[in-house]
């Protein structure tokens, strides 16, 4: 047996390397279609500044735009020149340049940046910014996207090739001319293995074509995509290295086979991304350089020119090099848990991963895909899905990032570009799922465990299911899920929904996101539910809270690591005699980076004598797709630092676009006095876990926006809502002054938590939950065909028998001879919706029947009415909710019973709506009346309203009414309030709400054994089913030596064990069993 784990990114991937010392170098990446990941050009791409005042972080040096280096000549100096090319500042050169004047005088103070750093002030006016800083504030760009203007040499060769469009010739400068080292692909920064010399090369992904229906013809957009192999221009050279570039015809360049109007699909990235890198990763080409060709006018190249200049990326990718590496893509959390659970023996099991593998594809020729496929099957254990570029960046960046993750986090797309995306990208969604279900049913086996992992992949369980009805199935989401009147608002809802419901069992970070899943279900798809489970279509689907953990003891025992006591040593060093607090996010809305910036603005103005003292540094990953949010932001910023006297001595914010070094970031944490989450959504953020770990010696507070999914699980957090600006102003301070008593009280609190949610504890309940919910279901489903000549044996050896029949129509002639025959002689009720008087009227024909009106809220025993019901004074407060959907609902009716209510909507003139309406009412009255037992359920498209489990505890009142009758040490007849002070079992009255749905229990005396066989038998429904349990249970118990449980009708799953074709059946097998024992 195998744990397949499904999730967006494989844990490896391949990776081509280019040694630039070859003769061919420049000409492998000589062409638009390839992304060269090397030092100098991922310095190229980005285009952040740390401030809007640039030269207060320690940053900005490290951040040059294109345009930057492209400036005039006019606007450089010979002084600024010499650092302008040194390269974007790695993790490990950012820490040593932040804690510059913590080293010794006599050694120099930034390796980075030679020995012109040796102090704070000299580090924050180095000559790599040139611009002046001032205690007031800055200046603002003119526009968003404006860079500041970079220092960069005029004998540059790289500037001058900047001067011209041509990015291919840009690739080729840099490779020439930098000191390159090797780094994972995507350009994230990593340490530098292998070959000094040698360079990622990325293949780029094609862009998605702009189609406005919903359906996709696939092979068409294929082939689109490969006609576009071919370059569609020639290179323009510059007249001359120094001067402007030449005039021509050819403004702009752009591949062949796209179309000149499309832009970019951009989005923020997910918790589980963390490690993938914006500018031209997830498989996206470069959407920050747009490259038109005009209309008329131009360079005409034919086929063979075109081809001599540049060789096809197939060609390319033919020759280079490649191997597998870890992947920096992907859920980390999930990484971590399975190798931990592995490596510790949690998981006995082998594992196999089934995802992407994490770089484009279509620019891979087969045969190198090919082997790279069997590579990571047979030494890594990884299936890997090969998604053309199109469908995994139309299913990714469109859909995923702007459709569902906005929507997870209440943020509902209403902006042009993303009604657009959501016509279309979903065909991309679904053929993403698709593939990926295909792959799944590929490598199973029977007694596989299938474990799919978030929102990139909510369709496949249903899908794998179509394929595989018996296969053990669970899905995890990682990030929240919303209420149902946001998850509403997406066009796919009910589709989504039925995906998810595939699984055995679905898992959410807290109890809140849970729920929030079963009352969309609810509303949505009409589906039966309960506190931990969602029926649908005759199937139970688990619905539990398992937070993800990290592993406490093995993130403590690093802080021992030489490195990071090295770290902590320069940092204490550098921020000596300060407060610092730290906070690590994504660089996206809603991490609410400008709500934090603004309630820490508000702590520093209310609290002046702290501007000096204290420090907030912000690490920040990705970049913001939002020009205006993050302007906003970085002016928040600038004010700020403003309020220092002296910026270059005291820095009140530290804003850094980049993550650092993971020993880098243990470091910080352990020295934080104060560590701050604020994101207005978010689900399980194990920043916070990780800050707690590290925080063993300081015991420094956390400041939680109660908003995420660890505010639920982190005992001991100081809780925020982010947007009280005042109040989260107040907690900063209150943090900061904690007494240390206290702050280790909250500590031990938080590390109580960790360990008792820890990686560990998530892997193996949530692989318990999977494979309890597979048995349940797979019990359910399990009916064999009733044996009359079983039945009969059993039958004759038991002395007292009892019957209950679940009859939903009026009986027959023959239906009413075969009760009259069985209850002359045993104990038989009927049970159904019908009213005591109606009841009556049908069977008044059979003396001694027993019946059970109204689905069990009365019950007739030796021609006494017994009432089963506790309460019906909700009946009025039902009837005003119906009477408002059925004002939205013309035709619909309702029907008031003794003790139930049904609306009935047969009549319905709008069809349509009909599932939206009742759906609402089903939500509503299960919200309000969820504490006093009320419960609204659908059966055969009717809608009942009645107190919870009344056919339970009328079987239950039955059964102990019948076995006191004859006990000795009975004086008087049972009622129900006999029944309310019985004990019961756990596993039967979980879902009770009402003191008369007890379960009873009975002493072992032999008198109390009267009732040896029950047989209960009738059509599945949600009023049968716990009847069927009942049975099960008492024979289990030892209460009854035969039961039996028969459903007749299509019952897909049902507690039942025996299946007849119909009640004709059932009574011509019970008439001839009868007769043949008189």
């Amino acid at each position: 047996m195998t744990l397949i784990i499904a999730s967006l990114f494989l844990p490896h991937q391949p990776q081509f390397e280019l040694n630039v010392q070859q003769g061919d170098g420049s000409e492998l990446v000589d062409s638009n279609l390839v992304k060269v990941n090397n030092q100098s050009t991922e310095q190229l791409k980005k285009h952040r500044n740390g401030s809007v005042n640039s030269n207060t972080t320690p940053f900005s040096g490290a951040n040059a735009s294109q345009e930057a280096l492209g400036s005039s000549e006019s606007d450089q100096s010979p002084q600024s020149a010499q650092y302008s090319l040194e390269g974007p500042m790695s993790s490990e050169k950012f820490m040593q340049s932040l804690t510059a004047n913590a080293t010794a005088s006599q050694s120099p103070a930034n390796p980075a940046v030679g020995n012109r750093a040796h102090s704070a002030e000299a580090f924050f006016n180095n000559p790599v910014n040139e611009q002046r800083v001032t205690s007031g504030g800055s200046s603002i760009p003119e526009t968003p996207d404006s860079a500041a203007q970079q220092p960069i040499s005029s004998h540059d060769s790289t500037a001058n090739l900047l001067r011209n469009v041509n990015k291919s010739l840009l690739h080729q400068s840099v490779l020439n001319n930098a000191n390159t080292s090797q780094f994972c692909a995507e350009g994230a920064s990593k340490q530098p293995t292998g070959n000094s010399n040698s360079t990622v090369v990325t293949p780029k992904s094609r862009s998605v074509p702009s189609v406005n229906n919903a359906v996709v013809n696939f092979a068409k957009v294929k082939r689109q995509q490969q006609n576009a192999t071919l370059p569609s221009m020639r290179r323009v050279p510059a007249r001359s290295s120094g001067g402007p570039p030449a005039p021509s015809n050819l403004k702009f360049s752009q591949l062949a086979g796209t179309d000149s109007h499309e832009h970019a699909v951009l989005g923020s990235d997910s918790e589980e991304d963390d490690n993938v890198e914006n500018s031209d990763s997830d498989l996206e080409a470069d959407g920050n350089h747009e490259y038109y060709v005009p209309k008329f006018g131009g360079y005409s190249n034919d086929a063979k020119i075109r081809s001599s200049i540049l060789k096809t990326s197939q060609e390319l990718f033919s020759k280079i090099p490649w191997k597998i590496v870890p992947s920096d893509k992907g859920n980390g959390a999930l990484k971590n848990a399975i190798f931990t659970a592995v490596r510790e023996r949690l998981i006995k099991d082998p594992v196999r991963f089934v995802g992407t593998a994490g770089i484009p594809t279509d620019e891979i020729p087969k045969d190198i895909s090919a082997k790279i496929v069997e590579k990571l099957e047979d030494e890594y254990s990884s299936s890997t899905v090969i998604a053309d570029d199109v469908t995994f960046k139309g299913a990714y960046k469109n859909f995923c990032k702007q459709i569902l993750w906005p929507t997870l986090h209440y943020e509902i797309p209403d902006n042009p570009n993303s009604k657009a995306f959501e016509n279309h990208s979903w065909s991309y969604y679904q053929r993403l799922n698709q593939l990926f279900a295909d792959k799944i049913v590929s490598v199973y086996k029977e007694g596989d465990t299938i474990w799919i992992h978030d929102y990139h992949l909510l369709l496949v369980p249903e899908m794998v299911r179509k394929e595989l009805p018996h296969a053990k199935i669970g899905f995890f989401l990682h990030v929240s899920f919303p209420s149902s009147e946001v998850f509403r608002c997406l066009a796919q809802r009910e589709k989504i929904l039925m995906g998810l419901l595939g699984a055995n069992f679905i898992g959410f970070q807290t109890k809140e996101y849970a729920r929030h899943f079963l009352q969309t279900s609810n509303r949505l798809l009409m589906t039966d539910i309960s506190e931990t489970e969602a029926k649908y279509r005759g199937k139970i689907v688990a619905v539990k809270s398992t937070p993800v953990g990290i592993d406490f003891f093995d993130l403590n025992s690093q802080l021992r690591n030489e490195r990071v006591l090295q770290w902590r040593q320069l940092i204490r060093n550098r921020w000596k005699n300060k407060k610092l607090i730290v906070c690590r996010d994504q660089f996206d809305r809603i991490r609410g980076l400008e709500k934090k910036m603004l309630a820490y603005e508000r702590f520093l103005k209310e609290n002046p004598e702290y501007v000096e003292q204290v420090v907030l540094i912000q690490i920040t990953m990705g970049a913001e797709k939002d020009s205006i949010s993050e302007r906003n932001i970085m002016l928040v910023v600038d004010r700020i630092n403003s309020l220092s006297p002296n910026v270059s001595d005291s820095q009140p914010v530290v804003f850094l676009h980049q993550d650092l070094d993971f020993a880098q970031y243990l470091a910080l944490s352990a020295e934080a006095d104060a560590f701050m989450v604020n994101p207005l959504r978010g689900g399980m953020n194990l920043t916070c876990h990780e800050f707690a770990s590290c925080s063993e010696d300081k015991n420094s507070p956390l400041l939680l926006s109660e908003f995420t999914g660890s505010a639920n699980v982190l005992r001991g957090a100081i809780l925020v809502n982010p947007w009280d600006i005042k109040t989260v102003a107040q907690c900063i301070k209150k943090a900061l002054e904690m007494p240390l008593y206290q702050k280790r009280q909250n500590w031990k609190k938080m590390v109580k938590s960790i360990i008792e949610n820890d990686s560990d504890n998530w892997i193996t309940t949530s692989l318990q939950e999977i494979n309890f919910a597979w048995e349940f279901n797979k019990e359910r489903s399990t009916v064999l065909k009733l044996l009359p000549d079983q039945i009969k044996k059993d039958y004759q050896a038991s002395k007292k028998h009892i019957f209950f029949f679940k009859i939903s129509e009026p009986p027959t002639p023959k239906t009413l001879s075969t009760l009259h025959d069985l209850a002359s002689k045993h104990y038989v009720y009927v049970l159904n919706s019908f009213s005591k008087a109606t009841l009556e009227n049908l069977y008044n024909r059979v003396p001694g029947l027993g019946l059970m009106a109204e689905n069990g809220a009365y019950v007739k025993v030796n021609g006494l009415w017994y009432t089963i019901a506790d309460e019906t004074d909700w009946i009025d407060d039902v009837v005003k909710i119906l009477d408002d959907k059925m004002e939205r609902l013309p035709g619909s009716y309702y029907k008031i019973s003794d003790s139930m209510v049904r609306f009935h909507t047969e009549n319905a003139e709008d069809r349509d709506r009909v599932v939206g309406v009742v759906g609402e009412a089903i939500t509503h009255i299960n919200t309000i009346f969820d504490g006093r037992g009320i419960h609204a359920y659908i059966h055969k498209n009717i809608m009942f309203v009645q107190q919870l489990n009344l056919s339970l505890s009328a079987a239950q009142f039955v059964l102990k009414f019948h076995r006191s009758k004859t006990d000795p040490s009975s004086s008087s007849p049972v009622t129900p309030t006999d029944i309310a002070a019985s004990p019961s079992p756990s596993h039967l009255g979980s879902n009770d709400n009402s003191g008369s749905n007890s379960y009873f229990t009975f002493p072992a005396k032999s008198s109390q054994h009267h009732l040896d066989f029950a047989c209960v038998t009738g059509s599945s429904s949600p009023v049968l089913e716990p009847l069927f349990q009942l049975i099960r249970e008492e024979v289990k118990r030892g209460f009854l030596r035969y039961g039996y449980t028969i459903v007749y009708g299509n019952a897909t799953s049902t507690y039942a064990k025996e299946h007849v074709d119909g009640l004709n059946e059932l009574l011509s097998i019970l008439e001839g069993i009868n007769r043949k024992s008189l």
